[in-house]
């Protein structure tokens, strides 16, 4: 049988920035951005907890970690990264956005207003070269998560595919209401790691990031090509 997700919308709703930011017009084409891509298993309660009635749990229940750098775009370089929950949508794969952080505030702003995330302002660590990658995210109070992928494998890009990701976008009423943001990269080089590690450098248990924690890696992959950073649908 489904078992869908219990959280109200309403858990989503964020207290909107009192002055806005000025950003260019989305979509925005990010030439050369690279991403860390990594699925890991997760307590089915904790994900439960987090998911909105729409929605029904993926099993096992899992994460979606994604890290991206974008090292060209309109408001020039910028780091932006998510935690999503592995799910169904009407019995389709999807994702949806559980916690959300950028290093830019353009790129917080243009996530706010029409995308329903990057949600937060933090900061962002990226390594990436034919060998390895490791990235580090962090809030104000310090680092969240840390995830490493110590040996990369390259791989025929067509080998990968990554389902729509969701998310929740408070309206300046202070309503909120789901939007749908499509598949947004063009792969154009890919490797995967098969001893890939995320670990906690600090206890944060008080954080969605720490307290969907992870149980087990079920896959890492590295990507690079064009990422066009759009606006989000409303879904239905």
């Amino acid at each position: 049988m489904p078992d869908p997700g219990r959280a109200s919308h309403q858990k989503y709703a964020i207290e909107l920035p009192a002055e806005r930011v000025a950003y260019p017009p989305l979509p925005w084409k990010c030439a050369g951005a690279s991403f860390i891509n990594v699925f890991f298993e997760v307590r089915k309660e904790a994900l439960l907890d987090r998911l909105p009635p729409e929605y029904n749990r993926s099993s096992p229940a899992y994460c979606r970690l994604c890290v991206i750098d974008n090292p060209d775009s309109p408001i020039g370089k910028f780091r932006d990264a998510f935690l999503a929950l592995g799910c169904r949508l009407n019995m389709m794969p999807a994702s949806f956005v559980a916690a959300s952080i950028a290093d830019n505030a353009r790129a917080r702003a243009a996530g706010i207003a029409e995308r329903g995330y990057p949600s937060a302002l933090g900061a962002i660590e990226f390594e990436h070269d034919a060998r390895h990658a490791r990235a580090l995210v962090s809030d104000d109070r310090g680092p969240l998560i840390e995830v490493m992928l110590p040996v990369l494998q390259a791989i025929e890009p067509g080998r990968l595919a990554y389902d729509h990701v969701d998310s929740i976008r408070t309206a300046d009423d202070g309503k909120t209401g789901l939007l749908v943001t499509a598949p947004d990269f063009t792969i154009e080089r890919a490797a995967i790691c098969k001893n890939a590690r995320i670990e906690y450098p600090r206890e944060r248990p008080d954080t969605v990031w720490q307290a969907l924690d992870c149980r087990n890696v079920v896959s890492a992959q590295v990507v690079t090509g064009t990422r066009t950073f759009a606006v989000g649908k409303n879904l239905g």
